[in-house]
């Protein structure tokens, strides 16, 4: 077994399913605490048990990313518990789901803003607070390839709120690179946290044959990504492999960023 992260523990945000299971997954596995964090309590609770029943360590916890409050209060009860926090993995987010900009409401924007950009500051800011005496720290922000190129189907609070992480990433690598901590960011593509039906249910005015004409078009490897692809590199980031890596946006989509707007149009038919 790779125990790369023995004795270290690893606040995954998120993480009562998709990407932050996955991710919690990937650094118990290596030997590090993970502790699952998620405003779905009990989402958090399964995921935990299911880890430890393998063997490894986890914690769950039930929180709001965007209750500053509630986030402090937890980041100071594990610090309590371990003694220590190496690595955060900012995941929490939603979508607000998909309306034009004159459609959308005040409470959409300020939730979606709440929770995926002000939720990864107050992690951030909390978690920084133990590493800095420490002289070390990894901390994985989850952007989306909507922060960079936008988004057809997640209204205009979704791109927003990413792109708003991309740049919090820079302003945070800046700000802690001098104390031994790593900030970086990865943009997944198109993830496989449901199945393309689904993923058309959630996606607000696409059908399953969009979605699929979508892995068709856009994604080079024709394929859909796991979040396991996304957990991996968010285990890169964390390792020694990548101690000289400092606010750098990772785009993981299987080649959907290239000539993405001559695809788009394609998809669209123009």
């Amino acid at each position: 077994m790779n125990v790369e992260f023995k004795d270290h523990v690893a606040i995954v945000t998120g993480a009562a399913r998709g990407i932050g299971e996955a991710t919690a997954w990937a650094f118990a596995r290596r030997g590090a605490t993970a502790v699952i964090a998620d405003i779905n309590g009990e989402g958090a609770k399964k995921v935990a048990a299911e880890i430890k029943a393998k063997g490894f360590e986890a914690v769950a916890y039930t929180v709001d990313v965007s209750d500053e409050k509630a986030v402090n209060a937890m980041v100071e009860d594990v610090f309590e518990k371990f003694g220590r926090i190496d690595i955060l993995v900012n995941n929490a987010y939603i979508s607000g789901g998909y309306a034009i900009v004159t459609e959308t409401s005040q409470d959409t924007w300020n939730k979606v803003i709440a929770v995926n950009l002000t939720g990864t500051f107050n992690f951030s800011r909390a978690c920084a607070a133990k590493m800095i005496p420490k002289k070390y720290g990894k901390i994985i922000n989850i952007s989306s390839g909507a922060g960079t190129n936008g988004s057809l189907s997640s209204g205009v609070q979704y791109p927003a709120s990413k792109a708003g992480i991309i740049g919090l990433t820079l302003g945070l690598a800046g700000d802690l690179a001098p104390f031994g901590i790593n900030v970086n960011c990865i943009t997944p593509g198109l993830i496989r946290t449901w199945e393309p039906e689904e993923m058309a249910k959630q996606a607000t005015g696409w059908t399953l044959e969009k979605v699929e004409s979508y892995i068709r078009v856009e994604v080079p490897l024709k394929r859909v990504g796991e979040p396991e692809d996304i957990a991996e590199t968010v285990v890169f980031l964390a390792s020694k492999g990548a101690s000289y890596i400092v606010g750098e946006v990772i785009n993981v989509d299987g080649g959907g960023v290239i000539d993405s707007v001559a695809k788009r149009e394609s998809l669209l038919g123009f």
